[in-house]
């Protein structure tokens, strides 16, 4: 581990990366771990961090100012694309992963396998693939035991067991009095339902918060924010009646739910939400502890 593991390494970045995955945010993170960001291109970038979508589409990025040394052909191009990049090879390709993981482990990691855009485009395609064929399988057994069509096999996201999504939209529909919803899970199939917990060792106390961002089965799709609070005295046989509150009503859109989620998140552990992987110890100053998801599960957009 190196206190700066970016140390030497010139960095840019194309393509849109997530609500909470801004440009800001990675020149933030680049140049706390002893990076440089650029928004131009020149000879100087060594790694370009790029989306799958402006790879196969060769997107331009930025404005290209080509130093003497190279061909004079190159002196007509008014911006730098991808393909061009490809073709020229001038720095490495990389994927977000790849800066955020060598974040997490403080540790510079080699561009290579799937941090590489070009390889986790082929491998996405096996694993397109194979979610398809999972989706069928889920379906097929899910079969005749919906009976609300509200829940349709359709509906359940396909990581989910018929039973175990059938017991989530109870439990939302306890506090949200609405059977239209359950627990919303992006892309890489993260569920937004996340355990905040704090022990007080002193008063023999432990606390914990569940944050969920809901949405609805149908299309068009509207959200919600739950949080529950638990108490638990260890010297008490019984635990507190959970505190519940509604952060974002039923029919909210994507902006205010996630919002009021990030908000939540920030506010009980005194962390930014896109900021969540950055090794720290969580709990100083007396905030929740959130635990963050291990190598090879699923960690959210």
């Amino acid at each position: 581990m190196v206190k700066f593991p970016l140390t030497g390494l010139t960095i840019a970045a194309t393509g849109d990366f997530g609500p909470c995955r801004s440009h800001d945010t990675l020149k933030r993170w680049v140049e706390r771990n002893g990076g440089q960001w650029v928004t131009k291109m020149s000879e100087q970038v060594t790694h370009l961090i790029c989306t799958k979508e402006d790879y196969r589409s060769k997107a331009p990025m930025g404005d290209w100012n080509p130093p003497k040394r190279v061909l004079t052909v190159i002196y007509i191009l008014t911006s730098l694309s991808v393909k061009q990049a490809l073709r020229l090879k001038l720095f490495t390709i990389v994927t977000y992963d790849w800066l955020e993981d060598s974040l997490m482990r403080r540790f510079r990691l080699a561009p290579r396998g799937d941090y590489l855009v070009a390889r986790a485009i082929k491998d996405a395609k096996k694993v397109k693939k194979a979610k398809k064929q999972t989706k069928k399988e889920t379906i097929k057994k899910g079969g005749t035991d919906f009976h609300d069509p509200k829940l349709s096999p359709q509906s359940m996201p396909t990581c989910c067991t018929v039973d175990s999504f059938k017991k989530e939209c109870q439990d939302i529909q306890k506090q949200l009095f609405s059977d239209r919803y359950h627990v919303y899970r992006d892309s890489t199939f993260f569920a937004y339902d996340i355990t905040l917990v704090r022990v007080n060792l002193l008063q023999n106390k432990s606390e914990r918060y569940v944050l969920r961002l809901c949405t609805t089965h149908d299309v068009p799709h509207y959200f919600a924010t739950l949080l529950t609070y638990h108490a638990r005295n260890s010297d008490s046989d019984s635990n507190a009646t959970p505190a519940k509150a509604v952060l974002a009503p039923i029919g909210s859109d994507w902006t205010t739910a996630f919002e009021a989620f990030t908000k939540a998140f920030k506010g009980k552990t005194g962390v930014e939400w896109e900021e969540r992987f950055v090794p720290r110890r969580w709990g100083d100053g007396g905030g929740f502890v959130y635990q963050v998801p291990r190598e090879g599960e699923a960690r959210g957009e």
